[in-house]
């Protein structure tokens, strides 16, 4: 039984993924030539663009910065939405202490938190870092909580009764138990945080993909921004199917079923 979370995906599937792909890009073609070069740049001219860019050192620039921060706002924000979820799991005290804490930060529009956080620390990696931060660790908690009160209370009993350290009860009962909420959060994080540090970059920052995109969109260049765009969903493609997907499987492996 393949456990949720990323479904694998079937032949069949996959062939109607490279279909819907060829569609979206067909879709794109006509909107382009509908609208004219300077609204919409063609899949073709967005693909030279990306050639020209990749000759840029200004791409790789705006690159190291974005995934840097990438890297850094999902990563810490993730592991704190974690840890908060394992103790808040386990102290419902607790629990009813961060839920109007957790309450606000899912309510609250990302562009509001980018304009206060622009206020608190200017420009630049710091307020884009502390806004992923800020709107990823609501997601991986809710997610941990809704897990951990899933766990069967005679394991916990159990691990007690046996003295259990803490890092055998996280690695064999946690984890295991956690392993379909974590992979679905880890998913929306990676793209969520993507999206998020792509918008703070264009309001408040002087490097980075956002502000590439900002540029580009401020001199008419369609072909580069759309070029931009299409390395943006390369990365979400590459962060799903050479991360999280790998993650998924390590995690849920003790669900497979095991042929002898």
């Amino acid at each position: 039984m393949k456990a949720p979370g990323i479904p694998s995906a079937s032949p069949t599937s996959r062939r109607w993924s490279v279909l819907g792909v060829i569609l979206i890009f067909a879709g794109w073609e006509l909107a382009a030539r509908a609208m004219g070069p300077m609204l919409m740049a063609s899949p073709l001219q967005a693909l030279q663009a990306v050639a020209d860019l990749s000759q840029d050192s200004g791409f790789w620039e705006h690159s190291r910065a974005s995934l840097l921060r990438i890297a850094t706002g999902v990563g810490t924000g993730c592991l704190i939405g974690f840890a908060l979820g394992v103790l808040a799991g386990h102290d419902a005290r607790l629990r009813g202490l961060l839920e109007p804490l957790r309450w606000l930060l899912m309510a609250l529009p990302p562009v509001v938190a980018v304009v206060l956080a622009m206020l608190w620390f200017g420009l630049g990696s710091g307020m884009v870092i502390f806004i992923t931060v800020l709107m990823m660790a609501p997601g991986m908690y809710v997610n941990t909580v809704k897990g951990m009160r899933m766990i069967d209370p005679q394991l916990l009993e159990m691990s007690h009764v046996y003295r259990f350290s803490a890092w055998t009860r996280l690695r064999h009962i946690y984890l295991p138990a956690l392993a379909a909420p974590l992979t679905a959060a880890l998913l929306i994080a990676a793209c969520g945080g993507v999206r998020l540090v792509v918008m703070a970059e264009v309001l408040g920052a002087e490097s980075g993909v956002g502000y590439a995109l900002a540029n580009a969109r401020s001199t008419f260049d369609s072909a580069r921004l759309y070029a931009w765009v299409l390395l943006i969903l390369g990365l979400v493609a590459l962060l799903e199917f050479l991360l999280l997907q790998p993650i998924q499987r390590r995690l849920t492996r003790w669900q497979e079923p095991s042929h002898a």
